[in-house]
C-alpha cells in the first residue's frame, strides 16, 4: 500500500448554486401510481427568474415534458410548478418551487421486485442558464405470484393523485402543501397500504395491518407531532381500490412548537409473517433510505439565507492493491479529520463503488485515534446493487484540529472484488448533508494469475 495523501480533497460544488437543491421527492412507488412530485431550491444572480420547467416523462434522462406555472399554493393535479418562496440575499435570490405531474414509469420490472428511474429536472432561467437535478425513483412491482423472488409483492403504500382518494381540493393536495399558518387539516396526508400478498396461506409477509410514518424537517430532525416514527393502523388489501385509506387528523405545527421550514412526510409499511414475526418483507423505520415520501409541506417557508454548516474536513486516502476475484475482502480506508472551528459530531456518510467492487456489510466499521484497537460499527442502508452504501449517522465526533491536537477518525467500509475487476478503481465517501467533504481511494485490480 502506498503513503496515503495528506492533500486536501477540493469542496464539492454547492448544487443550489449550480444544480438544484433536491428537498424531497416522491421517491418509490408501484407500477400503479406513476407520478412526479418534487421540491427543490436553486440561488441564482439578482433579478433572475424561472422561465421554463421540464421534467422526464419516461425516465429516459430527456426532459420533454414541461410544467406551467401556477399560482402558490394552488395545489393542482395537472403538469405544474409551484414558485413557494423567493428569497432576496445581498448578492443572489434564492428560489424554491414545488414540481408534480404524472409520469410513465410503470413498465412490470419482474423477475426483479423493483426499478429505478433517474427523472431528470430542467429548470431554464430568463438569463439562458439551465440547472439540473436527476432524482431517481424506485419502482415497486404492481402485481405478484407464488413462484416470483422473495421480495416481489412486498407492501407499499399508495402515492395519491388526481381526486381518487377525496381530499381538497384534490388527493395529491399534502405534497407541496403551503401552510403559512401552521395548520395541516386532516385530508391531506392519506395513508393507503397495499400488500399483494394479504391472505395468502403459509407465505411470508401476507400481513399488513400497519405503517409507521414520521415527519421531519428540512434538516433532518423530527416535527414535534413526531419524534420518532409513529405507528398507525391500516388495513392491507391486495386491490386498488382506496376504502381502506387512512387519513391522518388536523396537524398544527404553530401550536406544537415546530420551526418554520420544509417538512417531508414519511411512511414506513409493515408486513407480519402467517406466525405474526416481522417479516423481511417490512421496510425499516430505522433506515429514513427506506422510508416513501407520501407529502411534504411548506411552513412559513423562507428559504435559509445561507446554508454552509461550517463544518470542514480533510480526508486523507490511500491506494490499494487487489486481484480480480480475491476470495478476502478489502478495506479502503478514509482518515478524516476535522479542519473547521465546530465540531463534527454525527453525520450522514455516502460511499460509493465503482463496476468491479460490491460493499459486503449494511454498516460501516471506524476507529479513532485514541484507542485504535476497538473498532466502532455504524449501521447503513446498502443500494440494490451494492455498489452504494449509505449510513445516515456516524457519531465521528471530532473536535477542531489544534495546536498540540491531531484527531482522527479512521472510517472503512468492507468491499469484495468481482472476478470482472480490472484497472484502477476508486471507492468514493462523501460527508455531510449537506455534502461538506468528498474523497477517493485508489484500488488497483491485478489479473488473476
Amino acid at each position: 500500500m502506498s503513503t496515503p495523501s495528506d492533500t486536501p480533497q477540493a469542496a464539492p460544488q454547492d448544487p443550489e448554486r449550480t444544480g438544484i437543491r433536491i428537498l424531497g421527492y416522491a421517491n418509490r412507488f408501484s407500477t400503479w401510481d406513476s407520478e412526479f412530485r418534487f421540491d427543490g431550491r436553486i440561488r441564482v444572480p439578482m433579478g433572475v427568474k424561472i422561465k421554463e420547467v421540464r421534467y422526464s416523462y419516461t425516465g429516459n434522462g430527456k426532459a420533454e415534458q414541461q410544467a406551467t406555472e401556477v399560482k402558490r399554493g394552488r395545489g393542482g393535479t395537472g403538469e405544474e410548478f409551484e414558485v413557494i418562496d423567493l428569497t432576496f440575499l445581498e448578492d443572489a435570490d434564492l428560489i424554491t418551487f414545488t414540481l408534480r405531474g404524472d409520469l410513465n414509469v410503470d413498465t412490470d420490472p419482474r423477475p426483479a421486485y423493483s426499478r429505478a428511474y433517474p427523472i431528470r429536472v430542467d429548470v431554464t432561467l430568463d438569463n439562458g442558464d439551465v440547472r439540473t437535478a436527476a432524482p431517481e425513483v424506485e419502482v415497486l412491482a404492481g402485481s405478484w405470484q407464488k413462484s416470483d423472488p422473495e421480495l416481489v409483492g412486498r407492501p407499499y403504500v399508495r402515492l395519491p393523485y388526481d381526486n381518487n382518494w377525496g381530499g381538497s381540493p384534490n388527493s395529491q393536495a399534502g405534497f407541496g402543501f403551503v401552510a403559512d399558518n401552521g395548520r395541516i387539516p386532516g385530508d391531506k396526508f392519506i395513508i393507503d397500504l397495499v400488500n399483494l400478498r394479504q391472505g395468502e396461506q403459509s407465505v411470508a409477509g401476507s400481513n399488513s395491518d400497519h405503517v409507521y410514518y414520521q415527519l421531519v424537517h428540512e434538516d433532518g430532525t423530527p416535527s414535534h407531532y413526531t419524534p420518532t416514527p409513529q405507528l398507525q393502523k391500516a388495513e392491507g388489501h391486495k386491490g386498488s381500490g382506496t376504502g381502506a385509506k387512512v387519513t391522518l387528523s388536523a396537524i398544527d405545527l404553530r401550536q406544537l412548537g415546530d420551526k418554520p421550514g420544509y417538512y417531508r412526510f414519511l411512511v414506513w409499511p409493515q408486513a407480519q409473517n402467517p406466525d405474526g414475526t416481522t417479516s423481511v418483507t417490512s421496510w425499516d423505520p430505522a433506515k429514513p433510505d427506506d422510508a416513501f415520501q407520501l407529502g411534504s409541506v411548506y411552513y412559513r417557508y423562507q428559504a435559509p439565507r445561507s446554508i454552509d454548516t461550517g463544518l470542514r474536513a480533510v480526508i486523507k486516502t490511500a491506494q490499494l492493491s487487489a486481484t480480480a476475484g480475491q476470495d478476502r475482502q478489502i478495506f479502503p480506508p478514509f482518515v478524516i479529520r476535522n479542519t473547521g472551528r465546530r465540531t463534527i459530531d454525527t453525520v450522514k456518510v455516502v460511499f460509493t463503488a465503482p463496476a468491479g467492487l460490491r460493499f459486503v456489510e449494511d454498516l460501516v466499521r471506524f476507529t479513532r485515534w485514541y484507542d485504535e484497537k476497538t473498532e466502532v460499527t455504524a449501521p447503513g442502508v446498502l443500494s440494490a446493487d451494492r455498489r452504494t452504501l449509505t449510513c445516515p449517522a456516524v457519531r465521528l465526533d471530532l473536535e477542531p484540529t489544534g495546536p498540540g491536537k491531531f484527531t482522527w477518525v479512521s472510517v472503512y467500509p468492507g468491499l469484495e472484488v468481482e472476478p470482472t475487476a480490472h484497472g484502477t478503481l476508486q471507492v468514493d465517501i462523501q460527508l455531510g448533508e449537506p455534502v461538506f467533504a468528498t474523497a477517493q481511494d485508489t484500488v488497483v485490480i491485478e489479473p488473476k494469475s
